[in-house]
């Protein structure tokens, strides 16, 4: 799956991630619903970002971590044990994989992702959500991303801390 927003063709990376951060916050300040600002911004990551197959979120229910706004592929509806998403959501920290192959306890939803970047979105020091990144390619993420991603959950952090 392949869409782009017109004007932002000629951009190289760190200005498609720039213009993603900008277009997230414009999102953030006029959405107060958490489910509709989580829609919305993985269409946004999925129209600017390249190289990507997997943009969404997982929502903390209880004891598991349950499918959320996303875009790409269906994705495993529940994950609970093992997994980089587990992994970020347990440590309360970012988790960038170069390779998901090498990574103990990998879950595979899609098995065309290669490379991986999860974002903890923290409310009261208490994990509710984590930010999924998944690319085809082996080492996507470097830690330009991971910098302005961690901005974006940032963000969405103080209008959570706001509006719930």
């Amino acid at each position: 799956m392949s869409f782009e927003l017109k004007g932002i063709e000629n951009l190289d990376n760190l200005g498609r991630l720039k213009y993603m951060l900008d277009f997230s916050k414009a999102t953030i300040d006029t959405e107060n619903d958490f489910i509709a600002m989580m829609a919305n911004i993985s269409s946004i990551i999925m129209a600017t970002v390249e190289d990507l197959n997997w943009a969404g979120f997982y929502i903390v229910r209880g004891d598991e971590l349950v499918l959320g706004p996303f875009q790409g592929l269906p994705a495993c509806t529940r994950l609970k044990d093992e997994g980089v998403c587990v992994a970020s959501w347990k440590s309360k920290k970012p988790v960038r994989v170069e390779n998901v192959h090498e990574f103990d306890g990998h879950v595979a939803c899609d098995s065309a992702s290669n490379s991986e970047l999860v974002l903890p979105l923290l409310l009261n020091n208490e994990v509710v959500a984590v930010l999924d990144l998944d690319s085809p390619l082996i080492g996507r993420f470097s830690e330009v991303e991971e910098e302005y991603f961690v901005e974006l959950v940032k963000e969405m952090e103080k209008d959570l801390s706001k509006n719930l």
